[in-house]
């Protein structure tokens, strides 16, 4: 996994951006999702440190941002069921890596990349099915850091 450092995120900014066409509102609700998605995969794995800013930045972005954002409030019936899909994949992402079958341990690797698809609906939101297809792949490869058997 790459350290999420100050670069990383500068660069999947800068990334968004091109992605979701300077839409500054869809980059704010990506970002306010997936920070509190990355804090509550650090508070399951415990495998790193959390600070109290890092608790306290997401819950407010999920209790009064996102909520608040009118990117997410005009799609929130795109976003909803791919937002349950990806919490019930992750659920069972973390289950399955237990396994001691290779193959539902290879499913729980797919499956813990489920979320990378409301980056995708964003694309698709803001520049339709063309954009979508265009900067797919790098959407995908952008977040593909991880190997299977790490």
């Amino acid at each position: 996994m790459p350290d999420m450092s100050k670069e990383w995120h500068a660069e999947s900014w800068r990334l968004r951006n091109e992605w979701f066409l300077g839409n500054q509102e869809a980059m704010a609700f990506i970002s306010v999702f997936f920070d509190a998605v990355e804090l509550w995969d650090d508070l399951i794995d415990k495998d790193v440190e959390i600070s109290d800013d890092h608790i306290n930045r997401a819950f407010v972005g999920l209790m009064f941002v996102l909520p608040a954002n009118d990117w997410f409030v005009a799609h929130r019936g795109h976003y909803l069921p791919l937002i349950l899909m990806a919490i019930n994949a992750w659920f069972d992402a973390n289950e399955l890596a237990k396994s001691e079958r290779q193959s539902l341990r290879n499913v729980a690797f797919h499956l813990r990349n489920a979320g990378i698809e409301i980056h995708l609906a964003t694309a698709f939101l803001v520049g339709g099915w063309e954009h979508m297809r265009k900067v797919s792949k790098q959407i995908r490869e952008f977040f593909a850091f991880e190997e299977f058997e790490g």
